[in-house]
């Protein structure tokens, strides 16, 4: 007989609990101990107490184990805690940010994109608006509204026309296999096409689309022949090429830093260009908010400085 599972923990969100007491819930959490959580928040070991058997009786469910000299957390106190740490630190943000006079801007992009191409960008981009803090929200499967409490921009693979919105082009998707270095011998000296079939070809999605273009392009049509491998992100897949699990297909733009320092080579001499690439997008509004035109201008200069990088004497 299969054992039952412990419901999840559930709020009302007609009757949410007070700050106060999922404040008293994270500490008592991170201490393993009403009464170091008591003297840390200087309230009595019985105000915490009470507190915690609030929110269980508010969540049908126990939250902590108690034990003679310590509490240790249930699976639904577990649950819980990554919830309410991530309310306490929105909230501390929030509240320093308005301190100290500072915006902050939501950005919404896919996860190898914030990876490979944003995160490296980012001290330049506090150097250059140091009043603007940016959330990176990597949830690109979610239709974003723009409205108040939603996003702000929108980065986003694609081509354009995007009707409705002002865009920012970021970057043209440029495609060439890669692998480790330690795979190379596989690929012959040079590298022939036919030795591929030696490899493992490593994916980003289910249709193998970025493979299939780059293959037509040399004349082989013939994908069954090849072993694949298809990962969630291309992030994976870059990581699962850079340790001599097989061959990527790789954008330029996205490993120039792992190509730079030989972590991925790239031994073939074709780059297809496939007509997609990266851009922002915000609505076309008669009064954009400030903020998103600062960012947006600062994301045209970056682009701007890698377009002049990559082709100097232009």
């Amino acid at each position: 007989m299969s054992a039952v599972k412990s419901p999840e923990p559930r709020f009302d969100l007609t009757r949410l609990p007070s700050l106060q007491t999922l404040h008293s819930f994270y500490v008592v959490s991170q201490t393993n101990s009403f009464t170091q959580a008591a003297s840390e928040l200087h309230l009595s070991q019985s105000a915490i107490s009470r507190q915690i058997r609030q929110l269980e009786d508010h969540l049908s469910c126990t939250l902590f184990e108690r034990h003679t000299r310590k509490v240790i957390l249930s699976e639904q106190g577990m649950a819980l805690v990554p919830v309410v740490e991530g309310l306490l630190s929105s909230l501390r943000s929030t509240f320093d940010a308005t301190r100290r006079g500072v915006q902050s801007i939501t950005v919404r992009m896919p996860p190898t994109f914030a990876r490979r191409w944003f995160l490296p960008r980012l001290a330049n981009f506090k150097k250059s608006l140091p009043d603007l803090d940016v959330v990176i929200d990597t949830a690109w499967f979610a239709r974003p509204s723009f409205s108040t409490g939603d996003i702000d921009v929108l980065i986003t693979y694609g081509t354009e026309p995007w009707p409705g919105m002002e865009t920012v082009h970021l970057l043209t998707e440029r495609l060439t296999p890669m692998c480790a270095p330690s795979h190379l011998p596989l690929l012959g000296e040079p590298p022939l096409l036919e030795n591929l079939v030696n490899s493992v070809l490593l994916h980003s999605n289910i249709r193998h689309s970025d493979w299939t273009l780059w293959l037509n392009a040399e004349g082989e049509y013939d994908l069954r022949r090849f072993s694949n491998q298809v990962f969630d992100t291309q992030d994976f897949a870059f990581t699962a090429a850079a340790n001599g699990y097989g061959v990527t297909m790789g954008d330029l733009s996205l490993v120039a830093d792992d190509l730079s320092r030989g972590v991925l080579m790239a031994p073939f001499s074709r780059v297809v260009e496939t007509g997609h690439g990266y851009f922002a997008l915000y609505p076309a509004r008669r009064s954009v908010p400030e903020k998103v035109q600062a960012f947006a201008s600062w994301l045209q200069s970056e682009s701007a400085a890698e377009d002049q990088s990559r082709h100097p004497g232009a």
